[in-house]
Parts: C-alpha cells; sequence; structure tokens
C-alpha cells in the first residue's frame, strides 16, 4: 500500500488494461464505515484526495480505528451534490463492527442494505481503476446516494491489482 500515493500522483501510460467487464448486480448488507473526510470532486481529487491517502498511510489511521471487522481499506463517495462533475463527501477508512467509537477527526457512515452494480477493476494501477470509473459514467444509471471501492488488505499495485468498485443505481 506504501506505493498507493506515488501510483495515485503519477501520470498514467495504460498499457496493462484489461477489458473492462459488464457489472454484476451484488446485495451488499448495512456497512459501517469509519475514516477520514474531505469533500472534494473529480476536477479537484488531485490536489486534495491524493494528500488525503497518503495522511492516512503517513498517521497509520487503519491502526487508530476501533472495531475493525478486516483489513481491507474503504473509499467511498456520498453526499453527492449532483452528478459525478459535482462535489461529493469522500470517505478513506475501514469497516467496523459499528458507529459507537469514532476517534476524533474522523467521520462514520453507516451504508445501507441495497444492491449494486459490481465492478472489478484489474490491470495495471491506477489505470485500471481509472478507464473503470470513465464506463461507470458513461454506462451506468447512477443514483449518487453512496458509491464505494474496495482495497482487498493484500492490495499491491504493482502486481496486477483488483479492486471492486460498487456504484447505487437507479434500476
Amino acid at each position: 500500500m506504501k506505493y498507493l500515493l506515488i501510483l495515485l500522483g503519477a501520470l498514467v501510460h495504460q498499457t496493462n488494461i484489461e477489458s473492462i467487464e459488464s457489472p454484476i448486480a451484488c446485495k451488499v448488507e448495512k456497512i459501517f464505515v469509519v475514516g477520514l473526510s474531505i469533500v472534494t470532486s473529480n476536477e479537484t481529487f488531485q490536489t486534495e484526495g491524493v494528500p488525503l491517502w497518503g495522511r492516512f498511510f503517513t498517521d497509520n489511521i487503519a491502526e487508530k480505528i476501533p472495531g475493525r471487522v478486516n483489513s481491507d481499506l474503504l473509499a467511498v463517495y456520498t453526499n453527492y451534490q449532483g452528478d459525478f462533475t459535482k462535489p461529493f463527501t469522500y470517505i478513506l477508512g475501514c469497516e467496523v463492527a459499528n458507529l459507537n467509537q469514532i476517534p476524533e477527526g474522523m467521520v462514520g457512515l453507516e451504508i445501507d442494505e441495497a444492491t449494486y452494480s459490481l465492478y472489478t477493476a484489474k490491470g495495471e494501477f491506477p489505470g485500471s481503476m481509472l478507464e473503470t470509473w470513465r464506463a461507470i459514467w458513461t454506462s451506468t444509471n447512477r443514483a449518487y446516494t453512496t458509491d464505494f471501492e474496495v482495497y482487498p488488505s493484500d492490495f499491491n499495485p504493482a502486481a496486477n491489482p483488483e479492486i471492486k468498485i460498487f456504484i447505487a443505481t437507479t434500476d
């Protein structure tokens, strides 16, 4: 994960991106997330979101989150102020058992049970993730409620990574 910040900030030559598969419908039970939060947009994410990832790892935030249920990281997009061109709240954190303990400087969010369109970004990172998001922006009937990415605990951007992207839809 230490290479994630470097790769997110880099300009990527997209050479090893597998084809984007059609999403599958996936029911997700209620999830609780605790982490760091910012309000950003796709236009300003490079200057606002990338430093948040840096702070998350530099300050070892995951270890400060009580009640984690696993070692995965979640990147949550919520409180949309419109479509994908408008600001939204971005939370970088971990799934927790409940929201009873939210450390100072962090936020908690309950993601309600719902059926999501599940996309899988495979291949060169972050290019595969960016290409998957481009496909989502142009082909999905998004609800613009809460969407999230799951970075598994063994995520390694240099070893053909795979990221799960859950998109709330109007279907």
